[in-house]
């Protein structure tokens, strides 16, 4: 428990300490696969989930993670992030980049109600639908979400490529997830490379010991409002685990059969700003991460409570895969 508590601080140190002055590679560049350390591609901090485990797993050394140097001024450093190893060799599977192209944030009045802001996720299920959680509809009673935003990377950045559609009243599901109808029906054009439906997850990919990771707008708690887009892996726990859940909001059938998963937060190294990865309060949505490199939707934060979840304690995440969740989607 030490070793892990201990860990961001040894790798944050030992990245300032190696970083070069210069640009050395391109993200995505290949590199490693000399010596002792394991073939990969130079990735930001935030977006390689290989990287503790290969340590945990004393597959390499903290002291030997090698750095890309700066591909960006503007988005840090970069290090050499090891490759899937699924078969006890360094030759797996690409690491895919993660750009959550299904990903939606939901426009709010602000507390003063003279303004708006984009914040809280929800994931495209079809052209017309977008799945949220609970926690998404009356926010902290400043009325319902009135529009989606599509396609953006950052809710505080308005670029010309977004997409803004005006929203009808969410349907509710057991107070635990909601369906909000667009207005408008996306066509082809829209649903580009910026903007997609999302892959759900087959029951098939649950078995075994899938990689889960969450990924959702960042929060800041002080403006109320979200930020750019995270993913955060996650460690899959028995349901025993979340008994000690702090439970606010009174879910039907809560962890019962297969309805909900009890998953916990790995934190990795990251730069501290305004913006938190808050995994319940912004609906963080839950993924699996194949053994191919692609990913598919498999949950949405379960709204237990009001509170941001970012440290190492366990949540809820709803099943959205079961009979019960589907023949919610279909009725709809």
């Amino acid at each position: 428990m030490i070793v892990i508590r201990l860990f961001p601080f040894i790798f944050a140190l030992t990245l300032v300490m190696t970083v070069p002055r210069t640009l050395a590679y391109k993200e995505l560049d290949t590199c490693g696969g000399d010596r002792e350390y394991p073939l990969g591609v130079c990735r930001y901090t935030d977006d390689c989930c290989t990287i503790k485990r290969y340590v945990m797993q004393k597959k390499i050394n903290i002291k030997d993670v090698p750095s890309c140097g700066y591909d960006s001024p503007f988005k840090g450093k970069m290090i050499c992030c090891p490759k899937t190893d699924t078969q006890g060799t360094t030759s797996g599977p690409p690491i895919l980049r993660f750009t959550g192209s299904h990903l939606v944030t939901m426009r709010y009045l602000t507390e003063h109600r003279d303004d708006y802001s984009y914040r809280f996720t929800g994931v495209l299920l079809s052209s017309s639908l977008v799945l949220a959680s609970k926690q998404c509809d009356a926010a902290d009673d400043e009325g319902l979400p009135s529009r989606v935003k599509l396609g953006s990377q950052d809710a505080r950045v308005n670029d010309k490529s977004d997409i803004k559609i005006y929203v009808d009243r969410p349907t509710s599901y057991k107070n635990d997830l909601v369906l909000i109808k667009l207005r408008t029906r996306l066509n082809r054009t829209q649903l580009s490379e910026n903007v997609s439906i999302a892959n759900l997850c087959h029951p098939y990919d649950l078995l075994g010991h899938p990689q889960f990771f969450a990924a959702g707008y960042s929060y800041n708690t002080q403006k109320n409002e979200g930020c750019k887009k995270y993913t955060m892996e996650l460690e899959n726990l028995n349901l025993n685990e979340c008994k000690n859940v702090k439970v606010t909001r009174q879910i039907e059938d809560l962890a019962t059969d297969q309805s909900h998963f009890c998953l916990r937060p790995i934190p990795t190294f990251e730069m501290k700003n305004e913006c938190s990865k808050c995994l319940t309060a912004t609906s963080s949505v839950l993924h699996v991460q194949r053994r191919d490199g692609s990913q598919c939707v498999a949950g949405i934060a379960t709204p237990t409570n009001d509170e941001c979840i970012e440290d190492e304690s366990p949540l809820y995440f709803t099943n959205i895969l079961t009979k019960s969740v589907s023949d919610f989607f279909n009725g709809e």
